[in-house]
């Protein structure tokens, strides 16, 4: 069966009732019948298994457990799916992501681990069915989601600036990752490293890894927080402000450089530092740091970096005038 073909606003507005209000009544429910047949057993549940035993407690341990996973997550990927301006990419399987954490959590650690509860086979039993529905209904949705046709992503061509005999034309801009993104990775890094002082207190010295996640996340924002970019008759350079990473494009190795429309779900899969096949079926670098224009730079062998910076238009007719012109 092959996926039908439709506008944006429509493929949208499937892919929220997919991601956001299936799953919504999916949790609903869920809750329903786990509050209904917990406070009807007037008793606690299992809530932990062991080799040794299990260990037991309060029935809306699965309430709560329900809840705090399946309203984030229709939360969190909905926000993606509502601000989107292309139902492709990471965009167009996010539906069916959603669907399928909402069915696992919902259905097998929530209503499946309630009603067998008592079963010899729990927790197998309803994990593994849970898994089970949730690998189902992940495929289901992203096979009946209808498909978005494909809107031009060319470059927009620039014209070369006219440089007189002994003039030079050269551009030079910033990039910043946005704010939030930077906010998000210091607050986990941060809450890692609270966990991190709290085991080696608890259990010594040897609990020390815990700190190479958060030092590796700092690490990275500390790189690419912001960038620098320039273009010239020597080419095209993208650096951080440390330095590294550094992308370069050399004046001889220019093909063309323009604006594009960048969406960073859709064409990337995020944000930061990026590396996907592109529409040309070669590989494409991008540094995005919104959603928006920004400047497409090809090689002459196909190969291209994105970078979503301010100006593109001018930095692409900058690269336009020594395209094809060695330094």
């Amino acid at each position: 069966m092959t996926r039908r073909t439709v506008d944006h606003r429509s493929a949208r507005r499937t892919a929220l009732i997919a991601a956001i209000w299936v799953p919504l009544a999916i949790v609903v429910v869920a809750l329903a019948v786990v509050i209904a047949v917990g406070a009807g057993s007037g008793r606690d549940l299992i809530v932990g298994w062991s080799a040794g035993g299990h260990r037991t407690g309060p029935w809306w341990t699965y309430a709560v457990l329900v809840a705090a996973t399946g309203f984030p997550v229709i939360g969190f990927i909905g926000f993606f799916i509502a601000r989107a301006t292309r139902m492709a990419g990471a965009n167009s399987w996010m539906p069916a992501i959603a669907m399928g954490l909402t069915v696992f959590h919902a259905l097998g650690m929530g209503v499946g681990s309630v009603l067998l509860n008592a079963s010899p086979l729990a927790p197998t039993l309803p994990l593994a069915g849970g898994f089970v529905l949730a690998v189902v209904g992940a495929l289901l949705t992203w096979r009946l989601l209808p498909r978005e046709a494909a809107a031009p992503t060319g470059i927009e061509p620039a014209v070369s600036l006219p440089v007189r005999p002994g003039e030079v034309a050269g551009w030079t801009g910033t990039l910043e990752l946005p704010g939030w993104f930077v906010a998000v990775v210091t607050t986990v890094a941060a809450v890692l490293i609270v966990l991190g002082v709290l085991r080696l207190l608890l259990a010594g010295p040897h609990g020390w890894p815990i700190f190479l996640a958060p030092t590796l996340l700092l690490t990275v924002i500390v790189a690419t927080a912001q960038f620098v970019v320039t273009a010239g008759p020597r080419g095209f350079v993208v650096r951080s402000a440390l330095g590294w990473p550094r992308f370069t494009v050399p004046a001889a190795d220019l093909a063309t450089a323009g604006v594009v429309a960048v969406d960073p779900m859709a064409d990337f899969g995020g944000w930061g530092i990026r590396w996907v096949i592109g529409p040309s079926r070669k590989g494409r670098w991008g540094v995005v740091t919104r959603r928006g224009p920004g400047l497409e730079v090809v090689r002459r062998d196909g190969r291209s970096i994105v970078v979503t910076v301010d100006d593109a238009g001018t930095a692409a007719a900058v690269l336009e005038t020594y395209a094809r012109r060695p330094a």
